[in-house]
């Protein structure tokens, strides 16, 4: 019998491409995704853990997730994200209906623990199933973050910034277009600090050059930009586009000088 599985996705969107990453391996696997866990043998509950808010809402999650397993269906309980990053030990034991606790990006990991098969991280079973509506798609530039922000516990969860290569986006972009997206919205931890870790470096700025060549694609959206990091050949480059979109997803900085250094955002 197919075994049958609900992923339910927490947090940014950052965390939805994770999920939809690891729900086009779910369906390359022929395994049986459902929306209603009450429906599943096992429930992925891809966790968020940066804010207050959101840990409750995981950890709420999780709770009525090991209550529901108690009655026979499910029967796996599987836990990944940012959450299960950081607390994997104090999950496990304050939950023990988790049958298992994963990271954010250990999708292979995850679909061989399901079929107890063994599965290649480059292999195409993980190309994204979207779970946003077909027209627009979010497409991840990086991962992790090098800002040391006093607030915030990204690093830590998610490590220092480690940058896709143009080449590895632009051929995720080009899918994305022919399955029919016309809205690109980029994002990263820092989406302004785009290909500054890599060897040969690159910047925010090449990469909107390029995916303002992909046939299919509309628009395209800049989000998580770092005020700090904010370029004129960034500003340049989206001026001189006619797909990007003449928005950034920026926040505010504070105005005290105290409290941006009291931040670490100075």
């Amino acid at each position: 019998m197919e075994k049958v599985v609900n992923i339910i996705s927490l947090g940014c969107a950052k965390n939805l491409v994770d999920s939809e990453i690891l729900l086009g391996g779910l369906h390359k696997s022929d395994l049986v995704v459902t929306d209603n866990p009450e429906n599943a043998d096992t429930i992925i509950i891809n966790t968020c853990g940066f804010l207050d808010i959101a840990r409750e809402e995981s950890v709420d999650t999780i709770l009525q997730a090991a209550e529901l397993k108690k009655t026979g269906r499910p029967s796996e309980l599987v836990v990944m994200g940012c959450l299960s990053e950081r607390y994997p030990e104090e999950l496990t034991s304050e939950v023990p209906e988790i049958d298992q606790i994963f990271g954010s990006n250990d999708h292979r990991q995850i679909i061989s623990f399901l079929t107890g098969k063994d599965f290649s991280k480059d292999d195409p079973l993980f190309f994204r199933s979207l779970m946003t509506p077909n027209h627009y798609a979010y497409i991840k530039i990086a991962e992790g973050c090098d800002n040391g922000c006093s607030f915030c516990s990204i690093p830590i969860m998610r490590g220092l910034q480690k940058s896709r290569t143009i080449p590895a986006i632009m051929d995720e972009a080009i899918r994305l277009a022919e399955n029919g997206t016309k809205e690109l919205l980029v994002i990263a931890q820092d989406s302004t600090s785009y290909g500054w870790d890599l060897d040969q470096k690159v910047y925010l700025s090449d990469l909107l050059k390029n995916l303002n060549t992909v046939d299919g694609i509309e628009w395209i959206r800049v989000h998580y930009a770092h005020p700090a990091h904010l370029s004129q050949r960034i500003i340049d480059s989206i001026a001189d586009s006619d797909k990007v979109c003449n928005y950034l997803d920026m926040p505010v900085q504070h105005a005290s000088d105290i409290i941006l250094k009291s931040m670490k955002r100075g």
